[in-house]
């Protein structure tokens, strides 16, 4: 894992920041100044195979990575608030019976991992998903014509959702290396995120912890009508950003940013 400290030296409270998966915690840009004048620090978390970080992912086991990272540097017992997107909005909200939360931002988060790869499929965008997967040539892990068939691989076997039912990701054997991720073994990753994969559901909710949950004006990688229906069954506030064109956010984290400062620089 890798994970980047900055903000208050003396805090009174903690940001942590957990990014989409084959998303950077560096993109989230916060004036240091602005943490300081607070009493706040802040901990931006790359999970394993993002950023600078070695190993492979495990939505499963992530959360203790945290929690160690928090206990050596004695700061598990500080008030927590979390800004969590997509996958990583899930993985805040499975850690949140485990710290000491008082608010969490979800950006898009995915509620069911295994309903997000079928909802990619079903609308004929699961190409965002596998393009996440290629390997750069220019990374220099393998010969050029190996990371050819390796890409050309990945579209062949996971163009239909077959595997999810078979499970069979024998043929997925090999590293991926590119800006986003990078792991040793693609069949693991696979394995760890979808098979059997998360779900969030109600039980996971702490009455005591402020959530909100943001919106794009249009979400590829999740069902907005599935993440509505969560939101009003568990008493959680959705913040549509109309601004936001994607899952991603692009271009939009500063409007958000914006609403989250307003509610905790108080």
């Amino acid at each position: 894992m890798e994970i980047l400290l900055s903000g208050s030296e003396d805090p009174e409270r903690l940001l942590l920041i957990w990014p989409s998966t084959g998303g950077n915690a560096r993109s989230f840009r916060i004036k240091d100044s602005e943490l300081s004048e607070n009493k706040i620090t802040l901990v931006r978390y790359n999970p394993k195979s993002h950023g600078d970080s070695e190993g492979i992912y495990n939505p499963s086991t992530a959360g203790d990575d945290i929690i160690s990272y928090l206990e050596d540097r004695k700061l598990s017992h500080l008030p927590i608030i979390g800004i969590g997107h997509s996958g990583g909005g899930a993985g805040l909200i499975r850690l949140s019976s485990r710290l000491n939360f008082t608010h969490l931002f979800l950006l898009s988060p995915i509620l069911d991992s295994r309903l997000s790869l079928f909802y990619l499929y079903e609308n004929d965008n699961i190409r965002e998903f596998l393009d996440l997967l290629q390997t750069d040539p220019n990374a220099g892990i393998l010969e050029s014509d190996e990371i050819l068939r390796n890409n050309e691989t990945i579209y062949h076997l996971l163009e239909t959702s077959s595997w999810l039912n078979t499970k069979d990701l024998f043929g997925l054997k090999f590293p991926i290396h590119n800006s986003r991720v990078k792991f040793s073994d693609l069949s693991v990753f696979l394995k760890n995120l979808f098979l059997p994969g998360f779900e969030i559901t109600k039980q996971h909710i702490r009455a005591e912890v402020q959530i909100r949950i943001f919106l794009p004006k249009e979400d590829h990688w999740f069902p907005k009508d599935r993440t509505i229906r969560f939101a009003e069954e568990s008493g959680i506030r959705i913040v549509h950003v109309p601004t936001a064109p994607d899952h991603f956010f692009t271009s939009s984290w500063m409007t958000v940013w914006s609403q989250i400062r307003s509610e905790i620089f108080r």
